[in-house]
């Protein structure tokens, strides 16, 4: 338990309805007493109405709520105050609570607490910080979900099965001198071995959700003036970018974000790829084909109106093997059986649309969310994991690497038991039973004040 009280707000620092100021530790009773106009009504998990009072200045209305620890966020005694979400209003308050001895919280210091009275694990911990930061629907799912102890509950199965074998092992140790086999090499290296694939799984997965959490990047392409930013504006919904019948008005990188079957697309408008008019257009056209190569898809869009070009042709050749869509805008100025004979004479699977009108963006739509349906088909079973358990999952299946090699050419019972002993504390730093105070610090100094 802390010796010491906090305090910070809860709640975003912009006029609202409601704010939030969040107290916590030893304290918590005692100076929401000695603030709170109506100290009588103060019970565990009980709403009272009343007043923040200043000797005998009334700071503001509240509802203020106790919760005794250890059955709090924090484990400790804590207080909310609900009061009006000015944040003069807000700053107000916690001057009166820094006068009755409560400090101000530092980023992430409840969550921290949290962690350090048991009330979480440090994955569970994580993830709240990804779900306040969460950008996709996928994120906030994969983080709930994390929050619940998804990871945690994976890793522990694993450290359980080693502390179990490693209990066999010192079994075996314990009655050397006696014709009693607690477990054979051969049935031990069955177990690790399994504990190592589902290890590999788990590490698979934990890469899956990074890929996941950064999203897809899909670029668009193409010539000059065939319609790249009308297209981009009409995926948006919303004018995002300059539109002109001028060749090369686009000469920058334009990214926006969007989601689409839950997952956080960066879509990013460039340069048409043509012969350049000035210096400025030249590096404008080299960075589009730095990102044309740098993309997980491309959205190669072809003018109809002037059917396929050498330049599309050069464009396509650079897009190689590479994810892509083949759009052909501007429809509404062929023949309604334009699309499928240039599909019949490229072998390009062309959807037709015209990102003046809308017509086609159906299509378009559904080839999208096919798109991301496959990058990601198996994104719902996978761990939103920062680096640091990538890098411990890294380490464990290493070691598991070695301990299969120390069963394989049956080593002493002693240095394979110390080896259990060694991977056990690297699993134990996923869920924090084991880690350094520094990395602590690292994880909790990335979280929002008030959490």
């Amino acid at each position: 338990m802390s010796s010491d009280t906090i305090c910070a707000p809860a709640s975003a620092p912009v006029n609202s309805s409601i704010a939030i100021i969040r107290v916590s530790g030893p304290e918590s009773y005692g100076a929401a007493c000695s603030i709170f106009s109506k100290s009588n009504l103060i019970k565990n998990r009980y709403a009272a109405y009343g007043s923040i009072i200043d000797g005998d200045t009334i700071v503001d209305d509240v509802v203020l709520v106790f919760y005794s620890g250890p059955a709090s966020f924090t484990g400790e005694d804590m207080t909310e105050i609900f009061c009006h979400g000015n944040p003069l209003v807000v700053s107000r308050i916690l001057r009166v609570l820094f006068r009755h001895g409560v400090r101000a919280a530092g980023p992430g210091e409840f969550s921290k607490r949290a962690f350090l009275n048991g009330r979480m694990d440090l994955t569970a911990a994580e993830a709240i910080n990804s779900l306040i930061n969460a950008r996709s629907e996928w994120e906030i799912s994969a983080s709930l979900s994390q929050m619940h102890g998804s990871l945690r509950d994976a890793v522990a199965a694993l450290r359980e099965e080693l502390v179990l074998l490693k209990a066999d092992i010192e079994a075996d140790i314990d009655f050397s001198d006696q014709d009693i086999e607690f477990v054979s090499y051969e049935s031990a290296l069955v177990r690790v071995r399994s504990v190592e694939d589902s290890l590999i799984d788990i590490r698979r997965r934990c890469g899956e959700g990074r890929r996941a959490s950064h999203g897809l990047d899909v670029i668009l392409a193409g010539r000059p003036n065939v319609g790249k930013s009308s297209l981009m504006n009409l995926i948006l919904n919303e004018e995002r970018v300059l539109v002109s019948d001028i060749p090369g008005t686009t000469r920058d990188l334009i990214r926006e974000t969007l989601q689409i079957a839950g997952i956080r697309i960066n879509l990013t408008d460039t340069a048409g790829i043509g012969e350049p008019s000035d210096d400025v257009e030249r590096m404008g056209i080299e960075l589009t084909r730095k990102k044309i190569a740098d993309a997980s898809v491309v959205l190669m869009v072809i003018d109809a109106s002037s059917g396929i070009t050498a330049e599309d042709k050069e464009i396509i050749s650079s897009i190689g093997n590479k994810k892509c869509l083949f759009i052909l805008n501007k429809i509404d100025l062929v023949d309604k059986n334009f699309a499928k004979s240039l599909s019949r004479e490229t072998g390009y699977p062309f959807i037709p649309i015209s990102a003046k009108s809308g017509v086609g963006f159906a299509d378009l739509e559904d080839a999208l969310k096919g798109v991301v349906s496959g990058e990601f088909s198996d994104c719902k079973n996978s761990f939103l994991a920062d680096v640091r358990v990538l890098n411990i999952l890294d380490s464990a299946i290493e070691r598991m690497n070695g301990l299969s090699e120390l069963f394989g050419r049956h080593e002493l019972p002693e240095i394979i038991a110390f080896e259990l002993d060694e991977l056990v504390a690297i699993l134990s730093e996923v869920t924090g039973e084991i880690t350094p105070d520094d990395v602590l610090g690292s994880i909790f100094s990335r979280f929002c004040i008030g959490k």
